[in-house]
């Protein structure tokens, strides 16, 4: 069974957590991406100036993140189960069409192991400073692939720095995510 074509509800392997789609060579096709997408580079953006904070903490964790050039970030959603793989193959297919950077998706052996009564979907974008293709692909999946409920995007330096709920609320940030839709 290949990766590429398998649905999570399939997936009930002992240890295999996730299913992965465009993340496994996100490296080689981030120039295609940006371009096709007109996405900025994140390596761009040390020479950028960061303006328009209303939060000193969040300016912060912004400078920290162009400085370590770690800006991906990811929609990150739960999902029923009887609709995990139609929505996991329409994110499939917009990865293979440069649309989406990369996805990934809990297997039903994780949800089934966890006791959870949904799946989980990450869907990463190389910049969340480049907040045009952040809500360009949170369209994307509440256009093209039918997400009805709210999602909400969380850059990947916020769990580098191990925020979450809680500290979230210790720094006095606004919320540990950075967007919804």
């Amino acid at each position: 069974m290949s990766p590429e074509n398998t649905d999570p509800s399939e997936v009930k392997e002992k240890g295999k957590e996730w299913l992965l789609c465009g993340l496994e060579d996100s490296r080689n096709r981030l120039m295609e991406y940006l371009e096709k997408n007109d996405v900025s580079n994140p390596k761009s953006m040390k020479n950028r100036e960061l303006k328009n904070y209303d939060d000193p903490k969040v300016e912060k964790i912004d400078k920290r993140a162009v400085d370590d050039g770690y800006l991906s970030g990811k929609w990150e959603f739960p999902i029923l189960p009887e609709k995990v793989d139609e929505v996991w193959s329409d994110i499939r297919n917009l990865v293979e069409q440069d649309r989406i950077w990369g996805a990934q998706v809990t297997t039903e052996w994780i949800r089934e192991k966890k006791d959870s009564e949904k799946h989980i979907i990450r869907v990463y974008t190389p910049n969340y400073l480049d907040k045009s293709d952040v809500m360009r692909v949170g369209n994307l999946l509440k256009d093209r692939c039918g997400i009805k409920e709210d999602i909400y995007y969380k850059p990947d330096i916020y769990n580098i720095l191990q925020v979450y709920s809680k500290e979230g609320d210790d720094m006095k940030l606004p919320k540990e995510i950075r967007y919804e839709m």
